[in-house]
């Protein structure tokens, strides 16, 4: 929790000195999605005896079914049609694993409560038209993954809030302007993080987790003034 503070404090620090006499705006939105991650392998450490691996777990998003899939986002982007602006993003996805409970001593393992990721992203808007009532985005991002893991090994289950691993992402998404500042957002992304030390009951666990997004929501755009 240490690091998801101090990560947070120096992306927040950041988008509050870039100096205030740029032509920009404020954008704060929230959105809801589902994912997707792909199969992988996991690793498997126990507290006693030799390692081993669980090959291609398969993972359901649960995108609609509680906890919800969710994430908000603050920007400060260009106020004209072209230019770059920065991000802090949260997401919370879903990567629930499917592993038959009677073939491994790692009888389940899911990130329910969170694939969550915390980013810093750049940002690149233009207007390819529409009257000047849309924009588009394209932006990458990197920052850290903070998973709720969800294991039972050896038929003893442990759950909790951690570290996961250094993440990235890249995406691409539209805006239209509803009314006053009021924008219908919609994107779609990728994000991959390698969690390397996650502690499940007597073992540590491993993993690459690659995920597809596809978000829409709502999103507040105020004038710098």
């Amino acid at each position: 929790m240490f690091r998801f503070g101090s990560l947070l404090f120096v992306l927040a620090l950041g988008l509050f000195c870039v100096p205030s006499s740029a032509c920009a705006d404020w954008q704060f939105g929230g959105y809801m999605g589902a994912s997707a991650t792909s199969s992988n392998t996991l690793t498997v450490t126990p507290a006693s005896g030799a390692p081993f691996s669980v090959p291609d777990v398969a993972y359901i998003g649960q995108a609609f079914r509680s906890p919800w899939y969710y994430g908000v986002r603050v920007g400060w982007l260009p106020a004209d049609t072209r230019g770059f602006g920065y991000e802090v993003e949260w997401t919370h996805a879903k990567a629930i694993g499917q592993i038959d409970p009677r073939a491994f001593s790692l009888n389940a393992f899911q990130q329910s409560h969170g694939l969550n990721f915390v980013l810093g992203n750049v940002a690149y808007r233009f207007s390819p038209g529409c009257n000047g009532r849309c924009a588009a985005v394209v932006r990458g991002g990197a920052g850290i993954s903070t998973p709720h893991v969800e294991s039972t090994f050896a038929n003893v289950h442990q759950e909790q809030y951690q570290y996961g691993g250094p993440a990235w992402q890249l995406g691409a998404g539209l805006e239209y302007h509803l009314w006053q500042f009021v924008y219908a957002v919609g994107d779609a992304r990728i994000t991959r993080v390698t969690e390397k030390h996650l502690r499940g009951a007597g073992a540590e666990l491993a993993g690459t987790f690659f995920t597809r997004h596809v978000d829409f929501g709502v999103a507040l755009r105020l004038p710098n003034r």
